[in-house]
């Protein structure tokens, strides 16, 4: 007898397949390092995503939140490095940056960072993995972060609500 597999193990490989096989990874206006920035200058998460602790959404830092530390070399250097001439430069154009957003729920599902990180206690490494050993902003969508089966083992191992109109509206 054959049994069917699991709906997250199939949207999964779907996602992954599509991943690999399909689109070209996004590329971001910025080569963000969070590993420089979060894990060894040691700057928190909510820094650049204030909407973690009081919003839905996260939201995506403004290039103002940039000049902030990089209006000045950083370190012990004179002049700014390439990187920060690159901030400069888009500061200097005046547009906002364009992030693209790689995780983004159907309009079905609801989900606040408020709700999980400032209610709940739960720290960005919860749901995001270690990020500061990322070297560059994500270029793809993290299946994990869509999974409603990971979802709800969290919610069963932390006693949360978990009934269907917790998250789909």
């Amino acid at each position: 007898m054959v049994r069917a597999a699991p709906f997250s193990l199939l949207w999964g490989a779907a996602a992954l397949a599509g991943c690999l096989a399909g689109d070209p990874p996004i590329q971001q206006p910025l080569a963000f390092d969070h590993a420089l920035h979060v894990g060894k200058a040691e700057i928190p998460c909510t820094d650049c995503h204030a909407g973690a602790v009081k919003a839905p959404h996260a939201g995506l830092p403004a290039i103002s939140q940039c000049l902030l530390c990089h209006m000045k070399p950083q370190g012990d250097r004179k002049e700014p490095s390439e990187k920060e001439m690159e901030v400069r430069r888009l500061a200097a154009e005046g547009s906002p940056l364009r992030w693209i957003q790689v995780t983004r729920n159907d309009g079905h599902v609801y989900f606040s960072h408020r709700a999980h990180v400032t209610i709940a206690g739960l720290t960005c490494e919860s749901c995001h993995g270690d990020v500061s050993r990322w070297e560059a902003p994500p270029s793809r969508p993290d299946p994990k972060l869509k999974d409603m089966l990971i979802c709800m083992d969290c919610h069963r191992k932390q006693d949360a609500a978990n009934g269907c109109r917790v998250c789909h509206h």
